[in-house]
């Protein structure tokens, strides 16, 4: 039987592993996904502990990260993502030039120049010296001491610079607040690290790791994913010749390495995720993300855009959005449902809701929530005129 859209939406979530067999642990799904968007850390933290086999608490997401298990910070587009140790020099070095070439512009008008950077590194670097972690506004002070003026946005760029140069990376967070570490001191580089750097090889094996994890997707899904041009996309699908297999499906091709989720049974449908807004299985794939929303429920504003709502999603389709509150000693989840749903999909929500509270480790509550619906059917009246894509 040929494939159609809503089989994508599902091979895709196994080979993200949200269904199927899990990983081993925090830094396996990292590893696995190659870059894992963390723009919203607390939940972030969600989204990979949702693909752990063991019943993963936050905490156990939080100490990967407190030993350099994971890395947190600027590697494709650029935006936050946690990367491994392993990847995360030879993906920056993939994708830095296209990062700062698309913040050159930016850095120009914040009249940051090449002697300033440098400048800033040298102090960061001084600051950091001796496996010292620091906060961004530690690390603010230190620039400010030394007449840099790191003031507004030229703070996130002198930063997103040391990143991008390899000179820091994410230390041991601190009361909840990210610090930053230099990077061959946190995580030193292996003897492979220290081999000259071949973009080629690079490219095919970031390609690979994307269309194995993430498959099956296009070639646009790949070049919004990563920042890499479209023709390099194809030339480094190419590069992997029969380990990548293409398919046709609804007028697009997508391309895959196989199903990689496992032997694993699923749980039986109906089954609820609650995912975070820039979980990969949302953010993972270029606008307008058409396959997890067949059933055309969600508005397009929010999958053309960068989701600012979170996704029910009932086994592989948005069925409405949700949110987290902060409710005593633990949280409530706001749910606004796009459609009503039967006695068995309340039943897979509420296991969604106890999975979560079990994550947290704290308890959790849920409803409906009347504000959250107005704001979402403001969205929605908002996103009816034509948007080019």
């Amino acid at each position: 039987m040929p494939l159609d859209l809503r089989e994508i939406a599902r091979l895709r979530l196994r080979n993200q592993r949200v269904i199927g067999e899990k990983l081993s642990s925090p830094a396996d799904v990292v590893a696995w996904l190659g870059c894992v968007q963390a723009q919203e850390y607390s939940l972030a933290k969600w989204s990979v502990g949702t693909r752990v086999a063991a019943a993963a608490h936050d905490a156990a997401v939080e100490q990967s990260l407190a030993r350099g298990e994971i890395l947190r910070t600027h590697i494709l587009r650029p935006t936050w993502h946690f990367v491994t140790p392993a990847d995360i020099r030879w993906i920056t070095r993939l994708t830095a030039p296209r990062v700062l070439s698309g913040s050159a512009h930016r850095i120009r008008w914040l009249e940051l120049d090449d002697a300033q950077l440098g400048a800033a590194n040298d102090v960061i670097a001084r600051a950091l010296a001796g496996r010292k972690h620091l906060t961004r506004l530690e690390l603010q002070a230190e620039l400010d001491r030394a007449g840099l003026h790191p003031v507004g946005q030229r703070i996130a760029y002198i930063v997103l610079n040391a990143e991008m140069s390899l000179l820091v990376a994410s230390g041991t967070p601190r009361d909840g607040k990210q610090t930053y570490a230099l990077l061959d001191e946190f995580a030193p580089p292996t003897a492979t690290d220290l081999e000259p750097f071949d973009r080629d090889h690079a490219l095919a094996d970031l390609i690979l790791r994307y269309y194995t994890s993430h498959g099956p997707a296009t070639v646009a899904d790949f070049t919004w994913w990563s920042g890499i041009s479209g023709a390099e996309t194809r030339r480094g699908i190419a590069a992997n010749g029969t380990a990548l297999q293409s398919i046709d499906v609804a007028g697009e091709k997508f391309w895959w390495a196989g199903d990689h989720g496992g032997s694993a049974d699923s749980r039986p449908s109906p089954v609820v995720h609650l995912m975070q807004a820039y979980d990969e299985y949302v953010v993972g794939y270029k606008a307008p993300r058409t396959p997890i929303n067949l059933d055309g429920l969600a508005s397009p504003a929010v999958l053309r855009a960068l989701p600012f709502f979170h996704h029910v999603v009932v086994d592989t389709q948005i069925a409405g959005h949700w949110r987290r509150l902060a409710a005593g000693p633990g949280y409530r989840i706001e749910t606004a449902l796009l459609r009503a749903l039967d006695s068995a999909e309340r039943a897979a929500l509420e296991a969604e809701v106890g999975r979560y509270a079990d994550f947290a480790q704290r308890p959790v509550g849920y409803g409906s929530s009347i504000e959250t619906r107005k704001r979402i059917g403001r969205k929605w009246r908002a996103s009816n005129s034509p948007i080019a894509e």
